[in-house]
């Protein structure tokens, strides 16, 4: 392997596990669909920016060498996911609650959130998410190889698994965003609004079950 090409037979192999993982419905699908059945397509981009944003900061640990210290030390890892997940469960019961008991124009108004929040949101359940971790600083550095350039050739792969999980995430927020806009009743409003919170605490029970001790 060269100082600034990957060879095309381990590209292939990295650009197929990313479309197996892109399309499979994980943590970030989930939060991502939740977040754009509240809020739209347009506000779901910063969910996805969050989530992006999370994962590239592991691949630049990764390429610093730094993330070995998150592999020595998971029970610190396991204290940042589960701070991550509470705050999931915390988010998925409070929409919900406001699906069930609020007005229907509460419920369409209430639910509103903000592009920030989105952002931060989805930026902490990435962040504590065990299987992001194990693929940016873990999978990278096997994709890209040994010898001179690994680090470069990491951060290229990083970016190319970005740009291949935003049409898989994106088609999920239209798909989310659509259902939303069948909901034109009190009741059909609240439902919605249930699939939402129900959506985020999935994703904060499939993040709690993973750890780096297991998977690692």
């Amino acid at each position: 392997m060269s100082f600034w090409t990957i060879e095309w037979a381990t590209l292939l192999a990295f650009i197929s596990a990313n479309a197996a993982l892109n399309f499979s419905p994980g943590p970030a699908v989930l939060k991502v669909v939740g977040d754009s059945i509240g809020n739209g397509v347009g506000k779901a981009h910063a969910s996805i920016a969050g989530v992006f944003v999370a994962n590239f900061m592991y691949s630049v640990l990764s390429v610093l060498g730094i993330s070995t210290l998150i592999f020595a030390f998971p029970w610190l890892f396991e204290i940042v996911k589960w701070v991550g997940v509470t705050y999931l469960l915390y988010l998925a019961i409070k929409t919900v609650r406001n699906a069930l008991y609020a007005t229907e124009l509460k419920a369409k108004s209430h639910n509103k959130k903000s592009a920030k929040a989105l952002f931060w949101s989805s930026f902490a359940m990435q962040g504590a998410n065990p299987k992001s971790v194990l693929f940016f600083a873990a999978m990278l550095p096997v994709f890209a190889g040994e010898g001179a350039g690994m680090e470069l050739r990491m951060l290229t792969l990083a970016l190319l698994a970005l740009i291949l999980e935003y049409p898989a995430l994106l088609l999920y927020a239209v798909l989310g965003s659509k259902a939303s806009a069948l909901a034109v009743s009190k009741r059909s409003t609240a439902i919605m609004d249930s699939v939402a919170g129900s959506a985020l605490a999935l994703a904060a029970l499939m993040v709690a079950r993973t750890s780096l001790q297991r998977d690692h």
